[in-house]
């Protein structure tokens, strides 16, 4: 495993997509420039205050038709390490933020590459609010500084990612047996954020409430509607309003 701390970069995943070494790699900065969201949104960043990580995979027969099992054993893997921290109200947002409270702290992109039916190549990245207190415009963000009022120390937060995916094995987790993502599955399901609460989403043409239920293996979210109907949504369908 071949791990690299930036001074500054645009972007920790596009450093890796060039990256031409055939082996597990970790890059990560505290001078993210040009972060990147889903939905092809932006993630700002305040310089030295936060985290941006990025790690590159070369999964074996690992099949395109699993690939929200990465979405998965990512969003557990922050949010244990969180939860490790004693940070309150941890919760996993569906596809892939992280919620403390009602408040957006950590933001995850995961890009592949494909040959034929399988993934041949993974780059996960996430950028992690931690000391950063303004937000201007952005009323859903926040930071650990900001729930805790304790100033972290990055260094130690990016050690104890790397540990955990060591000590837990979270890469092994990604081609794991379909019983053991069952449980992986479950655990994120189990913290989802808004379980069964009534919500309002928008689905590109209208907005409705409804419930969240669950989140299948393929990825798609199911949400039961104040009408009674039960919706099942991808993740380019829908988009929850909080």
């Amino acid at each position: 495993m071949n791990i690299i701390k930036l001074d500054a970069i645009e972007s920790t995943n596009d450093y890796l997509k060039r990256s031409k070494i055939n082996d597990i790699e970790i890059v990560y900065t505290y001078n993210q420039t040009k972060g990147k969201g889903q939905r092809g949104n932006q993630w700002f960043s305040e310089s030295g205050k936060n985290i941006a990580f990025s790690i590159k995979l070369f999964p074996v027969n690992f099949k395109v038709k699993d690939q929200f099992r990465i979405n998965v054993i990512f969003s557990l893997l922050i949010f244990n390490t969180l939860k490790s921290l004693k940070i309150p109200d941890i919760k996993i947002k569906w596809p892939n933020d992280i919620m403390s409270g009602n408040k957006k702290i950590c933001g995850i992109l995961n890009e592949i590459k494909v040959k034929g039916n399988f993934i041949e190549e993974i780059v996960v990245g996430f950028g992690l609010n931690v000391n950063q207190e303004n937000f201007d415009n952005l009323p859903n963000a926040s930071s650990l500084k900001k729930i805790t009022s304790i100033n972290y120390d990055l260094d130690g937060i990016i050690n104890l990612f790397i540990q955990n995916i060591k000590r837990y094995n979270y890469l092994k987790k990604l081609v794991s047996s379909e019983p053991e993502y069952s449980k992986l599955l479950a655990t994120y399901n189990n913290n989802l954020f808004g379980l069964n609460l009534i919500l309002e989403f928008f689905n590109k043409t209208s907005k409705f409430k409804g419930q969240i239920l669950s989140v299948s293996s393929t990825g798609t979210i199911n949400i039961k509607k104040n009408s009674g109907s039960i919706g099942n949504y991808n993740i380019h369908e829908i988009k929850l309003i909080y």
